[in-house]
């Protein structure tokens, strides 16, 4: 773990900056004559909360800790009608709170605008009032899609679990859009959806928001009497100021444990609560037609339906499930060209494996113990086809079902269970003999689950994680395909000193049985290559039936309180480790030792309304004890007074020991690097901000460089239409680019080439807020890639001081291109015989894709979907293109296109 300060209430370079409030108001409007006394007694009788006088408790009541304490009371009379108005009776109850405290940018001050907080309950919800004083003229009142984080920002956290590591948030923005997430010590998950209620108005000196949240949303303890953590703030845009209700310390490394604490909620009733989501949805798909093909006649359709359910175990666990699930309206990965040996680490983006997806984290250094796009992945066999024969098969790996159970129970013990079973999927083949099927993905079962533990006040926590991934694989093509794979580890965390300190340990297995064949792939795959010849430590069995693997780390740091943070860390990984299965991981046998020290400054100081600065050092081993090389890094970034934020780096490489350069060759000696990075970012509080990325990368072998742009704009072009874009061009030099590996004679021939290469990409997004709950956006992604290679050479001396004594180039009597078959002959010995060929590596890659969603949610909890789903990409390994020709080549293309209507309804019991 590398120290990297990141201010919590800011999205660098990126859509919003958010933070958490403290404020006060006052407001008395009396009634000052009556007109009779039977007009007097019909007054009295009819008076509205507008004419009662709304009196704000100035005193801050504290706890013996220190915190700050809001005493809710049950609704004595009806509950409020939800339209942010604040004018029902029962907002005449119980008790307003303001006194906010500045956060941002000066911890500590006076807000530069009041803010009051009312909570109230009954055995079905929690109803929140907040009153947001500001001149009308200036409050932002930006919309955007649910969780769109933009404009003047009210919001309220529930720790109902009061463990001080995680809370409830929800939040509505002036113009009326949501928020809601999951917070968190280190960070929030804005992929959590709850189902509750909330508006917002307008007042002659505030804008007011009301919430309407049911119990169900939350989870909590049976206790007769609760005690929550409660957290509430505010974002005034234009400052950029963040003002809390209980001030919570920008240095502080345990945000949960900083927040106030809600009191007087009693007697509620056990939580049994059962929702479910049931849906149809039919599509449309237009694609390229192809003679021949029966498959490919121009366009198909579809129809699917299923649910998602959620069942109150108690008030502690909930059990969430799917039964075929449906993902059509999630956005599109981008667009990626990937030359490397190491997989493509896709986010999730599906609802299901979002929601909750914190409480089964368990990071080991970059890697992952449980990935969930392993679920529902596109099917791992491809049916060999001969001349005239077609194939049809599905994109995606059909999930039949998926089962969650999660909570935490009242003496701190968190548990999160997920079972999920995938479909067998066929290919169907269509040849003159007629049509067949080919199993291409088997049956598959994954079950995870995730156990922690809290002691001494939270400052101490144990857990451990297990994965399961079971195949039925009964057909011998798919035997390359592991049959069973396990992983585990346990993490151990410690606080000390008001959180300051910390120590981590976390330990890790992996092991993982098939026929030799699957274990054979998993031997020689990227992430560790045993059949390296010059790795002593390791070796290939191609008997083998099964695989183990161990990993390990501790650390130890300052996570805060204070300006100086710093850390040190130790881990390392086995060869045989490996998490693929249901996981991720790049790359096993390694040992990594490293350590970071920063200086943070929170409050403005000369220019600067924060700065951190950062640097560190990394040493790599292999599990043989082999060093590998050495990583230096130096890093600076903040905020200026005037709002534009900034950001810098410079890494320096040493000569590293490269063993995967040659995918299972031997290891290389590679020059070391400089790179450097610096983007800025203007005032987003604007209507219009831009901002620029300019990255460069420079080996010392004099040949291989980077450079690399990204240019971008955010554009508020009004409170309810939005745009961001950003276009990144790249140019590439590479001295030694992995081109094939060939026998020849008794040895092999590792064939490298210099490449260029010139990438150029745009993402473009809209949103347009037509009201909260409907919403429109967009996403366009097209990009080019093209590569030339030139200087093909071979690998003679991998581990040679000087660099180029590390290979030989091919001379033009050694060397030809055959234009006819796109293939270059080489002619190693002379003799005037082609010795080998290798395929021309040029290329010149294109894709466009973009997704069009129309969002209602026609009723609470309920969806209407509208979803065009656009595509269209190629590749091609003819040298001498250009950007321009592939922009061409797209523009001329037949897309793909999918047209999808869904709908849901949400029931509750």
């Amino acid at each position: 773990m590398t120290i990297v300060y990141r201010e919590f209430s800011h999205f660098f370079c990126n859509f919003s900056f958010i933070g958490y409030f403290r404020g006060k108001m006052t407001q008395t409007t009396r009634l000052s004559a009556c007109l009779g006394q039977l007009l007097g007694i019909f007054l009295f009788a009819t008076i509205t909360v507008a004419a009662t006088p709304v009196v704000v408790d100035t005193v801050i009541y504290k706890n013996a800790a220190g915190k700050r304490i809001y005493t809710t009371q049950r609704i004595k009379s009806a509950a409020p009608k939800v339209d942010g108005m604040l004018d029902d009776v029962c907002w005449s109850e119980g008790i307003w709170s303001g006194n906010y405290t500045q956060q941002i940018p000066t911890e500590g001050e006076e807000p530069s605008a009041e803010t009051e907080l009312k909570i109230l309950y009954d055995d079905e919800n929690i109803y929140v009032a907040i009153r947001a004083h500001d001149d009308p003229d200036k409050i932002d009142r930006t919309a955007g899609r649910r969780d769109f984080i933009n404009g003047d920002i009210v919001g309220i956290c529930f720790d109902s679990y009061h463990d001080q590591r995680t809370g409830f948030e929800f939040d509505l923005t002036a113009a009326g859009s949501k928020i809601d997430l999951i917070l968190m010590n280190h960070g929030w998950d804005t992929s959590w959806d709850a189902v509750w209620d909330g508006k917002v108005a307008m007042e002659d000196s505030a804008w007011t928001a009301e919430f309407r949240i049911p119990l169900s949303q939350l989870r909590y303890s049976n206790k007769p009497k609760q005690v929550w953590g409660l957290h509430a703030w505010r974002w005034i845009n234009r400052n950029m100021e963040e003002d809390q209700w209980a001030l919570i310390p920008r240095d502080t490394p345990a945000r949960m444990a900083n927040i106030g604490e809600l009191h007087g909620i009693q007697n509620l009733p056990k939580n049994r609560r059962f929702e479910l989501l049931p849906y149809v949805r039919g599509q449309l798909h237009t694609f390229e037609k192809e003679k021949g093909n029966p498959f490919a006649g121009g366009s198909d359709t579809g129809f699917a339906a299923g649910f998602d359910g959620k069942l109150g175990i108690s008030s502690d666990f909930t059990m969430d499930f799917t039964v075929n699930p449906d993902f059509g309206q999630v956005e599109a990965d981008p667009s990626v060209l990937n030359l490397t040996v190491f997989e493509t680490f896709y986010e999730e983006k599906r609802p299901f494996f979002l929601e909750g997806k914190n409480i089964y984290d368990f990071d080991f250094e970059e890697d992952l113990l449980f990935y969930s796009r392993r679920i529902g992945h596109r099917p791992s066999y491809t049916p060999e086809l001969d001349h005239n024969e077609y194939a049809k098969a599905p994109d995606n790996t059909a999930i039949l079902g998926a089962t969650k159970v999660s909570g935490k129970s009242k003496n701190g013990l968190s548990i999160g269970i997920l079972e999920s079973v995938t479909a067998k999927e066929n290919a169907e083949i269509a040849s003159s003999d007629g049509r067949s099927e080919k199993t291409v993905e088997p049956l598959s079962n994954y079950f995870v689950t995730r156990i922690q533990k809290d002691y001494n006040n939270s400052n101490t926590i144990l857990g451990m994680i297990f994965t399961a991934a079971h195949r039925v694989i009964d057909q011998d093509h798919l035997d390359f395909l592991s049959k069973s794979a396990y992983t585990g580890g346990f993490d151990f965390r410690h606080y000390w000193k008001n959180k300051t300190y910390y120590l981590d340990a976390k330990g890790t297995f992996s092991s993982i049985s098939g026929d030799p064949q699957a274990i054979l792939a998993l031997q020689t795959s990227s992430a560790r290559y045993f059949q390296r010849p010059d790795a002593p430590h390791v070796f290939i069995d191609s008997t083998a039936t099964g695989l183990n693997g161990t990993g390990g780390m501790v650390e130890i740091g300052k996570g805060g309180n204070g300006h100086w943070r710093w850390d040190l860390n130790a881990n390392f990984r086995t060869p045989g480790l490996d998490f693929n299965d249901l996981g991720y991981l790049m790359q096993a046998d390694a040992i990594e030792l490293q350590g970071g020290i920063a200086y943070v400054q929170h409050a403005p100081q000369g220019l600067f309304r924060s700065y951190a600065i950062e640097t560190g050092i990394e040493n790599n081993w292999d599990m043989n004890r082999s060093f590998l090389g050495s990583r230096y890094w130096f890093e600076v970034n903040g905020e200026f007074q005037n709002k534009w934020q900034f950001f810098a780096n410079a890494y320096y490489e040493t000569d590293q020991i490269d063993t995967r350069l040659l995918r299972g060759g031997p290891a290389v000696r590679v020059k070391g690097w400089l790179h450097n990075m610096y983007r800025i970012t203007s005032d987003y509080s604007k209507k219009f901000s831009v901002g620029a990325m300019l990255h460069g990368h420079y080996h010392y072998d004099g040949i291989s460089k980077t450079f690399s742009t990204a240019p971008f704009i955010n554009w508020k072009i009004t409170n309810t239409l939005q745009l961001s874009s950003e276009i990144e061009y790249m140019n590439t030099r590479t001295a030694l680019q992995y081109i094939n590996v060939i026998d020849f004679q008794t040895d092999k021939r590792y064939i490298m080439g210099e490449l260029d290469r010139e990438t150029l990409g745009m993402t473009l997004r809209l949103d347009f807020a037509l009201t909260p709950e409907l919403t429109i956006q967009y996403y366009g992604n097209p990009y080019v890639s093209v590569g030339d290679y030139h200087n093909i050479k071979r690998i003679t001396n991998p581990r040679a001081d000087h660099y180029k004594d590390l290979y030989h180039i091919f001379t033009s009597e050694e060397i030809r291109y055959d234009a006819q078959n796109n293939q270059y002959h080489i002619d190693e010995t002379g003799d005037g015989y082609i010795d080998y060929s290798i395929d021309n590596p040029d290329f010149t890659f294109w894709e466009f894709r973009s997704n069009f969603v129309l969002r209602w949610e026609y009723k609470l909890g309920s969806t209407f979907y509208f979803v065009w789903t656009h595509g269209r990409s190629a590749w091609d390994n003819i040298g001498g293109s250009s950007l321009h020709d592939g922009f061409d080549s797209m523009d001329r293309a037949i897309p793909d296109n999918i047209y999808l209507v869904k709908f849901n309804y949400w029931f509750s019991l």
